[in-house]
């Protein structure tokens, strides 16, 4: 018997919890599966100073592309789309789903952007583990080991960075 299999065994016996690999030992807890369970509507209007007139959960465009090849329904999806009347438009959080979010797909993501599209993208310093802008308006942030997400604005501005640092500051302050 594994040392696993003999502390769940273990436990069982002494009616003991193990703590899940979603609750980290450290206390820390994950992403949730539902990106717009990272950030409560409120929070984001008083970090980004915006008005939020509607909240819901969209799949990405591939998954959407994918579900009507198939003639089905598209998932859930991971993105938490806040509808705003500024001239941001909408915001959006997407968490990668927790079988697919890795610290190693992030740095691969992030160094084939900036060797892709050099001088578009910038390091956010002091932000997470890790944070870059691309575009102007797209903030990926390494919150810590596997933990990332992508927060973006549908319409660029010249303050469109420091909007989407102001969020990701909100969203560390839950989940570091």
């Amino acid at each position: 018997m594994t040392f696993a299999k003999t502390a769940v065994a273990l436990a069982a016996l002494t009616g003991l919890a193990m703590v899940s690999r979603a609750q980290p030992a450290t206390g820390r807890i994950s992403l949730p599966d539902n990106p717009c369970d990272v950030l409560p509507r409120t929070a984001l209007e008083s970090a980004a100073s915006l008005i939020v007139s509607d909240v819901r959960r969209a799949p990405s465009i591939s998954k959407i592309v994918e579900a009507q090849r198939d003639n089905a329904e598209a998932s859930p999806g991971t993105i938490c789309v806040f509808e705003t009347t500024s001239v941001f438009g909408e915001v959006s959080i997407a968490v990668p789903l927790k079988a697919n979010r890795r610290a190693v797909t992030y740095w691969e993501a992030r160094n084939r952007y900036f060797q892709t599209f050099p001088g578009s993208a910038r390091v956010i310093s002091a932000l997470g583990e890790d944070a870059w802008l691309a575009g102007g308006a797209t903030l990926t942030v390494l919150i810590r080991d596997d933990e990332y997400l992508t927060i973006s604005v549908q319409y660029y501005q010249p303050q469109a960075g420091a909007l989407l640092v102001a969020i990701a500051r909100r969203i560390l302050d839950r989940f570091r």
